[in-house]
């Protein structure tokens, strides 16, 4: 059972945004396969489109997974970015990696220690860096519903990038929390709701906040097919100048477990 578990590749061959978000905060942890058992794993995400005529559009986008766990250790690695050109302009283009690792106390009570850079051109990010951990707690871990809290400290190193704005080359250092709830719902049988908020107040200054509400509604009709639609929102109270505050995203995916 490990060893099949340990050589699972998951291929998602569609990839569709209704609408296009540059969040802040990024879902790890839906990414965790809390199901799998000790091993490794791996997940391939691609996605592209390219459209002409009456709109010319190239948009490309990617990401690799990679999970290892034990009985006590969990290590994810996570590398993603997205590229897209319309009407002889870019607009889209940034890339984030996300090493985090999890040890398991008890059965409820682990603690993670995280690492992160992200780039994004058009939230005006030149180079951010995120370094945090903290305890989770599973609070209900029944077979049909479970529910997961975790709190983080991280300092947080971000860079504007230079252009025309008035705050262009500015950058700080600064300490923030990271709370997050994560729920996962099996209406009937592999059919399921995933729910996760986000909360990352800065320290020096709770006004200055962060929020996530993620959700995917995903069904499996088997073992290798998953059809997922998701949506999440995203708000940043002091984003750089001329980037919204409010970002939405709208999406739907076809996986196919190998």
């Amino acid at each position: 059972m490990a060893g099949r578990q340990s050589s699972r590749w998951v291929l998602l061959l569609v990839w569709l945004h209704a609408a296009s978000a540059a969040a802040q905060i990024v879902n790890v942890q839906a990414l965790f396969d809390e199901n799998t058992g000790p091993g490794r794993s791996a997940a391939v995400d691609l996605g592209a489109d390219w459209r002409t005529g009456s709109t010319d559009l190239f948009s490309v986008r990617g990401a690799l997974l990679g999970q290892w766990r034990s009985e006590k250790h969990t290590w994810l690695a996570v590398i993603r970015g997205e590229y897209a050109f319309a009407a002889n302009e870019v607009i889209v283009s940034k890339v984030m990696e996300h090493v985090r690792y999890r040890y398991g106390f008890t059965e409820r009570l682990s603690g993670e220690v995280f690492l992160q850079h992200e780039f994004d051109k058009f939230r005006r990010i030149q180079f951010r860096a995120l370094l945090g951990a903290g305890p989770r707690v599973r609070v209900l871990t029944d077979k049909q519903a479970t529910l997961v809290v975790g709190l983080a400290l991280m300092l947080e190193h971000e860079r504007i990038r230079r252009d025309s704005e008035p705050d262009a080359g500015e950058f700080r250092t600064d300490p923030r929390l990271s709370s997050y709830v994560l729920g996962r719902l099996e209406f009937m049988e592999n059919v399921f709701l995933v729910q996760t908020l986000y909360a990352q107040p800065r320290v020096t200054n709770p006004a200055d906040i962060r929020l996530l509400n993620d959700t995917i509604f995903e069904v499996k009709p088997n073992e290798r097919l998953s059809v997922g639609i998701g949506f999440n929102l995203t708000f940043d109270n002091s984003p750089p100048l001329g980037v919204p505050k409010l970002d939405t995203q709208l999406r739907t995916s076809v996986g196919i477990r190998l």
